[in-house]
């Protein structure tokens, strides 16, 4: 998949397309420092809370807890609900580990050190120590970011290929991967519709909006097609010369 989004990369250089080569570039690097509004809705998971502890007979692994029994300084700022931030190659190695182990994978909030150290203090138990802190992300979870991430690269393409009937085009215009863009990765149920002139063979592009179909791309499972990204690399083109591939 990594070689894929670098290819979109290439293309979206080639093609003048911030849009593309943001996504992409983000999806390959990673979301770190992205405000949380700007992070794809499909790499929000559901994950639950847990601790680790000491207690006077042992210990004590993956007790979930409550958002409201974090300490008041965190309640508003830290739920179950959970941005996968990590690039996509991140994500493959982790999913592939906590796959192969049967385990999950274990992400700690940030300064979930003090907090711990403050739950501690407010349990008041010195035979009940507190030792870590985390959200437990499960295999399935993982897995099903990726297989989005797959979703949106089939269906930027599928939208490309709509918007780009004509042979004589040698890259899709900003204006057209910027629709593709809407479609595929924010959800926005539209549709670019190109115009062949008569007699220059140029064409123009104009919105109409998608009849009878589902609202939203990610949350829905009619469009999930699975692991599409098996040879999109032979599918999309690194620029104008491999372009005409997807034709």
């Amino acid at each position: 998949m990594a070689g894929a989004l670098r290819k979109c990369v290439v293309l979206g250089g080639h093609a003048n397309s911030a849009a593309l080569r943001d996504w992409a570039q983000r999806e390959l690097r990673g979301y770190d420092g992205v405000d949380l509004a700007d992070i794809p809705s499909y790499r929000v998971v559901m994950a639950p809370l847990k601790v680790d502890a000491a207690v006077m007979n042992g210990f004590v692994t993956g007790q979930q807890v409550s958002p409201g029994q974090l300490p008041d300084i965190a309640r508003d700022a830290i739920s179950n609900e959970l941005p996968l931030r990590m690039g996509i190659g991140e994500l493959e190695a982790a999913a592939r580990r906590v796959s192969e182990s049967d385990d999950v994978l274990k992400l700690q909030p940030g300064q979930a050190a003090d907090l711990v150290r403050i739950m501690n203090h407010e349990i008041g138990n010195p035979r009940q120590h507190i030792t870590e802190l985390y959200w437990a992300v499960a295999a399935p979870a993982l897995m099903g970011v990726l297989d989005q991430v797959r979703t949106a690269l089939a269906d930027l393409v599928g939208e490309l290929r709509a918007a780009m009937p004509s042979d004589h085009d040698p890259l899709p215009t900003p204006e057209q991967i910027g629709q593709a863009m809407n479609v595929a990765v924010h959800g926005n149920r539209s549709r670019v519709v190109v115009t062949n002139a008569q007699a220059s063979g140029e064409s123009s592009a104009s919105v109409a909006p998608a009849a009878d179909e589902e609202p939203g791309l990610f949350g829905t499972t009619g469009r999930r097609i699975g692991a599409v990204a098996v040879g999109l690399a032979t599918v999309i083109g690194t620029g104008a010369a491999l372009w005409p591939l997807i034709k």
